[in-house]
């Protein structure tokens, strides 16, 4: 080999280069070389690569913290997403290799907040709707436990609505009506139902309906229930009311119908006979007539148009009037027809016309069931504020058991003495709903074969 080429390789072996690269931005800028002895060199390169591991590391593990904090906040607004929370936003300063991740978070809270806000408001005007309905609802799940009810539901049922939810429908009402109909929505696309009765803690009747919810097979029912005991009531009342009033009708129209057919016979040529067939018929046509007129009477008084005019009334006035007006059937009976004024003359508030209709109710029941002797007095005075107007007969009395019912349209203590005396049945029944009308209460106290207090509250203007 010759000279020269053996100092190259001499000088190789005793000195060593190190280049280090400039670069930013993925562009290199410059080449720093250093040449140093070899032996320097291999210890140079051990401590410098030592170093840039060192350095790698170190950086590695302060970019993945970063990163984690970063992600970690992320996780932290989605949690509360999570729980209903969607003000929560990833700051700016943590959104480092993350932001399209932040911006996909931001657009889903603003979507789940929209979504959210829409279904809590339609959620508020189902409770509304729900809670503000007379019928009962009840919704259950494919167990038949209740997943919702409203307050009607909670009211007919006399449920607590905390306390309901999540427990089987059969659990909370025991009715096996109720339990097959829910069974039948469950498995029938078509509604199921009909009328139950409630016996606790009162008898009531309810007319219900039950439908399954969409889906195959049904993911629950819907069941619907209204009281409609009043209806049912009122129906019995109508029924009632139409069989007495043709009982009522009939009999009177029976006896003039007999009392006609017998004079056509030839019993119109005897005097005697005829004069007393005459009476008859004359006596049941009054019954007849104070029957319909009655009648009209309270249908007028039950009617939703009727309005009375409310006005300052002297008492005293109407009291007149109705005594007069009854002091010649009390002397045919040899009764005494008394008043009783307060020291100061007094003013209610109420109706002319009702009032005289009220007090000669009351006086005429008074005389008709008073025996011959006895005595009807009639008194007014203030209490708690209000006028307290007295009628009170020394008669034969009401048994305690029929107090209760005395007030009902044809119902009749004596019904034989009451047809005897020509009453329609309706009188009480027209007094309390003309004492009502007035604003008014009316309560009776009575021992039999003693006598009879009817006491009517009035106000006073």
């Amino acid at each position: 080999m010759p000279s020269r080429q053996r100092s190259f390789w001499n000088l190789a072996l005793t000195f060593a280069a190190v280049y280090l690269p400039l670069a930013l931005g993925g562009t290199l800028l410059a080449v720093f070389g250093l040449a140093v002895e070899a032996s320097m060199a291999v210890s140079g390169m051990l401590l410098f690569s030592t170093l840039a591991l060192f350095s790698i590391l170190v950086a590695a593990y302060v970019f993945s913290r970063r990163v984690d904090d970063n992600v970690d906040a992320a996780s932290d607004v989605l949690w509360q997403v999570s729980t209903g929370e969607f003000e929560g936003r990833i700051p700016a300063e943590q959104r480092f290799l993350i932001e399209p991740l932040a911006e996909s978070v931001d657009k889903m809270q603003e979507y789940l907040r929209t979504r959210f806000a829409e279904l809590q408001a339609h959620r508020n005007q189902l409770r509304t709707v729900l809670d503000s309905m007379a019928e009962g609802v009840i919704a259950v799940d494919s167990g038949q436990r209740v997943i919702l009810l409203n307050d009607a539901a909670c009211r007919l049922f006399r449920l607590q609505h905390a306390s309901a939810v999540g427990r089987p429908l059969w659990e909370l009402v025991r009715s096996p009506n109720l339990q097959q109909w829910v069974a039948e929505a469950l498995g029938s696309s078509e509604p199921v139902g009909g009328e139950m009765e409630l016996l606790a803690p009162m008898s009531r009747m309810l007319s219900v309906r039950a439908a399954g919810l969409p889906g195959d097979p049904a993911g629950g029912a819907i069941v619907v229930a209204s009281d409609i005991s009043q209806l049912r009531r009122l129906e019995s009342v109508r029924q009632e009311f139409v069989a007495n009033a043709s009982h009522e009708l009939k009999t009177p129209l029976a006896s003039i119908k007999a009392c006609i057919e017998t004079l056509l016979d030839g019993a119109i040529d005897d005097v005697d006979v005829r004069v007393r067939f005459l009476q008859t018929v004359s006596e049941q046509s009054d019954r007849l007539d104070r029957l319909v007129r009655d009648l009209l009477s309270l249908t007028r008084i039950e009617s939703e148009g009727m309005q009375t005019d409310l006005h300052p009334v002297p008492l005293g006035a109407i009291v007149s009037v109705c005594h007069e007006r009854h002091r010649q059937n009390a002397e045919r009976k040899q009764m005494r027809l008394v008043t009783e004024p307060p020291p100061e003359p007094m003013v209610v508030l109420g109706d002319e016309e009702a009032l005289e209709q009220i007090l000669d109710n009351l006086i005429d029941n008074a005389i008709k069931y008073t025996n011959e002797g006895g005595s009807v007095t009639i008194r007014w005075k203030e209490q708690d504020g209000g006028c307290l107007l007295e009628v009170e007969d020394t008669g034969i009395g009401i048994p305690q058991t029929h107090l209760p019912r005395i007030f009902e349209r044809f119902y009749r203590v004596d019904r034989a003495r009451s047809r005897e005396l020509g009453g329609t049945g309706l009188g009480l029944s027209i007094v309390k709903h003309l004492v009502q009308a007035l604003g008014g209460t009316i309560s009776v106290n009575s021992r039999l074969g003693t006598g009879t207090l009817f006491a009517v509250q009035l106000g006073r203007p």
